[in-house]
Formats: structure tokens, sequence, C-alpha cells
């Protein structure tokens, strides 16, 4: 990569830092359970999942990073299930939980070959907190920058320690560099380590792949 091409990249990612940070706010109010149900009932895969190179490239290197004793696992905004699809292919267990009923229902529709492998349910991470399973790994990638602040950061930090089994893992993957930000949030109360992580500069758009595993004794506040 030439260093006009890096030196033009690295520019606009702090350029979408800078705005992100901004408007950190005022997200829950725009990203709200209705913005989500409306943009899908616009149009089905708007972010293109199923198309996109890209997405399929970071699809592969986020299945990578699963340890293979992670066998139950809660997927966090599981969209249309088109990773979750990817998942269950591996043989791995998923509930998948969205905000979008329209969403959730088209992942049905996909998904039902696969039975009681897979569980779909309409849940709100931040409002809900009713799942009574705990889960060998926690998987939330592309929408914690949606949810808001520091403080409903923590506040999940604190939920997914507990949706976990001991020595349980979450899998954390968003845009970088505003990912590195969120994914460090995660650290902080110590309830978390780190295992692994990567950087991938991509043409498209840069990401981070934090695996974390939870500490022994850390599901209390």
């Amino acid at each position: 990569m030439s260093q006009r091409r890096f030196g033009t990249r690295k520019i606009k990612s702090y350029l979408e830092n800078l705005l992100w940070k901004g408007l950190t706010p005022f997200l829950p109010w725009y990203f709200d359970e209705r913005h989500f149900e409306n943009l899908y009932r616009r149009k089905e895969d708007p972010w293109s999942y199923r198309q996109s190179p890209f997405e399929r490239e970071k699809y592969t290197k986020t299945l990578n990073a699963i340890p293979p004793e992670a066998q139950l696992i809660l997927e966090v905004g599981s969209s249309e299930g088109v990773f979750t699809e990817l998942l269950l292919q591996k043989g791995k267990k998923v509930v998948g939980i969205d905000v979008s009923e329209t969403a959730l229902t088209r992942a049905k529709n996909r998904l039902q070959k696969y039975g009681d492998q897979v569980d779909l349910r309409k849940f709100n991470i931040v409002k809900d907190d009713g799942l009574q399973e705990t889960f060998d790994l926690v998987l939330a990638s592309e929408v914690l920058y949606y949810l808001g602040n520091k403080n409903i950061l923590l506040t999940l930090e604190e939920k997914f320690a507990r949706f976990l089994k001991e020595r349980g893992y979450l899998l954390l993957v968003h845009f970088y560099p505003s990912g590195k930000i969120i994914h460090d949030v995660f650290l902080e109360r110590k309830r978390f380590e780190r295992v692994w992580e990567e950087i991938t500069y991509h043409p498209e758009r840069d990401y981070i792949i934090t695996l974390l595993q939870k500490t022994p004794n850390s599901s209390s506040p």
C-alpha cells in the first residue's frame, strides 16, 4: 500500500473517530428500535451482508477467532441471520437476539432447517435482562457503537459477564479506530482480560477484532 493511500485512510479514520465521539450522546435517540425496524422494512439485507466481499472476509476472520470449545453462542444483533448461519454450519448452537421483528422473521425463514440448533428472540440488549441461559461466548459485531456512551457500555460489560459461563469469551468486532475505544472499555473493571486482538487495514474500512475472556469470579459487580 502506498504511503499516500495509507495517509489518506488514516486521516479518514481519524475524522470518522472524531465524528463518532461527538455524536455518541445522541446515538441512542436516533438508533432506537423504530429506526432499525423501519430500515429492515424498507430494504432486505440493508448492509449487503450476503453479497459484500468485504463482509465475507470479515466474517471469515470472525469465525476463525472463535475458540473451538465455544459451542453455545449468544449473537447480539443477529439481523437477518447471515452470520448466524455460518455459525450453525460450524456446528455451534446459537441464540440470536435483535430489536427488529422484520429482521427476525427473515432470519427464522432463512434458518428454519436448523431446528433447535438456533433460537431467535426479540431482545433489547440495553433495556432487557431476561436471558436465562449462560453462554460459552457472546458475540457483538458492529452493534455497540449504536448504543451510546461509556456508561451504557459499562452496563453491558457487567451484563455480558453475567451471561457468560465461568471463563467464557466475549468477541467484539467493530470499525477501527472507534472500535478500539469501545473494546478497551470492557477491560476497565477487570471482569475481562484480552486474549487476542487484530486490526485489519482494509481498502473499504479498517476494523478490529478483539477476543476477551471472563476473569475468575467476575460475574458480580
